[in-house]
């Protein structure tokens, strides 16, 4: 039986990685937990606080809505022109020095 869902909040893939690593501890994951943790430990570009630190910052500093700063953790991209598009940089308001700023952070936050 489903556990009841309480919450629902995007979290990056290091996060994932923390706590499906924590449930197999515990027991055994399903067959979909086990691909996830196999992709988020293959992809995870950085430490779960770190990128949860992250993505505060992108959201509190640059206004980046959560779902994109989610990705900008995920992908952790290493130019400008990565980052523009992840973020659409269409629909942002960030100069290009803002996007280098958050590049740089990027690039300090991988491990």
């Amino acid at each position: 039986m489903p556990k009841e869902v309480i919450a629902e909040e995007e979290i990056t893939l290091p996060q994932v990685k923390k706590v499906l690593a924590k449930r197999a501890k515990e027991g055994e994951l399903s067959f979909q937990q086990t691909i996830t943790l196999e992709h988020a430990s293959s992809f995870s570009r950085m430490a779960p606080a770190v990128s949860r630190k992250l993505v505060e910052r992108l959201i509190k500093k640059y206004s980046v809505k959560r779902m994109k700063a989610v990705q900008v953790a995920n992908i952790a991209p290493t130019t400008k022109e990565e980052l523009k598009t992840i973020l659409d940089a269409r629909s942002t308001d960030l100069t290009d020095e803002q996007l280098i700023e958050i590049v740089d952070l990027v690039l300090k936050s991988r491990s």
